[in-house]
């Protein structure tokens, strides 16, 4: 690595460039980096005038340069006692490792005394202990007040049981300890960014429908300029993310591919849900919800939150259903092989379709449902995207047309992992599977 050091000249130690020790003698000098490439430098100065051309006119050509630096090396060396001389034999970005031709023709003519030494690090692995958090009474104390939520909803969020599941320890140092992610600038808009952009498009668009005619029943005139109306609300949703100072947005670079993403996702959603119309919003983005689960340990109760995205009511086959959906720009998977896999910690689990049960089972206990059928279900990549829209998932290889007869089994599996999470007995430990540290923000505190 390059570093520009500096020296004083009346007192100490020198620090000196090359140049600079022209005619000038030393008792006692020492060359770093006499590397072949460092000393003589490599030919990195770019010219329009091709070197034969430089030659023919005597202009300074690589071989002025190398002749001119040779002289400097062996002046600077010229009056001193002690000359130490230093390379490195480590390979560097290229390859190289090679001394500096200067220093082989000392060693092979100049007939002096010449010690070599070799100066090395030792390698020694890095052991990482694996790292154990035992419940103590702050920590229970900590735990006790996830159920006091944040300022988006109150209560344990769907997100933070993922984790949980994923990884005890990473669930520890984010929800527990609050451990922050280190603050990077985001040079590229990312996929958190695009993901938020859309969901408030969609919420304003229909929210602005319902409030402009008094009535949650959506009908095909609703979406007379549809086009018009998502470009607009991308814009106001751009200077708001961004807190832009204007009134327009200038699209260009990733803006202007997010804003074709967020208008693509958003004109595929709307085609969708005009071939169920006429259908009723029952629900946009909806935060207030909580469900509280008995825990054998203090406090006693835990309690669940989190935003459900959208609920409607629609004809599926001529019977009306309550649909529960979650909007994802991913490409998520719709398939699991029952209730519990959605439990088992593996990188295989259905995590999208964990969090959209934890959505239906908010919007079940806190809305009248009646005895409609009701379908939880994503708005992503791989459904939207495809000649044949089908809503829903997929449950050991069978549409889940009605998620209410397996939701008595989706809550004695939470109230186990619940019972888990606060059990002062057990502890925050590493996950098993690495998968889960490649994209880990704490991956190096762990090592992994």
């Amino acid at each position: 690595q390059k570093i520009p050091f500096s020296g004083e000249p009346l007192e100490g130690l020198q620090i000196m460039g090359v140049l600079e020790t022209r005619n000038l003698d030393f008792k006692n000098v020492f060359f770093l980096s006499l590397n072949e490439g460092s000393m003589p430098g490599g030919n990195s100065k770019g010219s329009f005038i091709p070197h034969t051309i430089r030659k023919a006119y005597q202009l300074p050509t690589i071989d002025h340069q190398d002749s001119m630096y040779s002289y400097l090396f062996y002046r600077a060396m010229q009056r001193a006692e002690n000359v130490f001389l230093f390379y490195n034999t480590e390979t560097d970005d290229l390859g190289e490792g090679e001394m500096s031709r200067y220093l082989r023709q000392l060693m092979y003519e100049s007939n002096l005394p010449i010690k070599r030494r070799v100066a090395h690090n030792a390698v020694v692995p890095n052991v990482s202990e694996p790292i154990v958090i035992q419940k103590d009474k702050t920590i229970l104390e900590k735990l006790a007040r996830l159920n006091e939520g944040n300022y988006r909803f109150k209560g344990i969020s769907p997100s933070s049981l993922n984790a949980y599941m994923d990884c005890k320890l990473k669930f520890y140092f984010q929800y527990v300890a609050r451990v922050k992610e280190a603050d990077e600038v985001e040079e590229d808009l990312d996929a958190r960014v695009l993901g938020n952009i859309l969901h408030d498009v969609m919420e304003r668009f229909y929210k602005d429908i319902i409030e402009a005619k008094k009535s949650n029943q959506i009908v095909l005139e609703d979406y007379a300029l549809a086009d018009k109306k998502i470009n607009k609300l991308i814009d106001e949703m751009f200077i708001k993310t961004f807190n832009l100072n204007t009134k327009t947005v200038k699209y260009e670079g990733q803006r202007l591919i997010v804003k074709a993403m967020v208008n693509s996702f958003a004109e595929k959603i709307i085609a969708n849900d005009q071939n169920y119309v006429p259908f009723f919003i029952e629900g946009l983005e909806e935060s207030t919800f909580t469900y509280r689960v008995k825990i054998d340990h203090a406090p006693g109760y835990a309690v669940l939150g989190g935003k459900v995205d959208r609920a409607d009511r629609v004809k599926e086959n001529g019977q009306e259903v309550l649909r529960i959906i979650d909007y994802k720009t991913g490409s998520d998977d719709l398939k699991f092989f029952d209730i519990h896999s959605l439990f088992v910690p593996h990188k295989k689990r259905n995590k999208a379709a964990f969090q959209t049960l934890i959505y239906t089972l908010l919007y079940q206990s806190n809305r009248k449902t009646s005895d409609m059928p009701i379908i939880p279900g994503l708005f992503n990549r791989k459904n939207l995207f495809t000649d044949d829209v089908l809503f829903g998932f997929e449950m050991n290889k069978r549409s889940l047309l009605d998620v209410r007869p397996h939701m008595e089994d989706f809550k004695k599996d939470l109230q186990v992992l619940l019972n888990d999470i606060f059990d002062p007995k057990t502890v925050f430990d590493q996950t098993e599977e690495k998968e889960f540290c490649r994209y880990c923000a704490y991956k190096d505190i762990c090592h992994r």
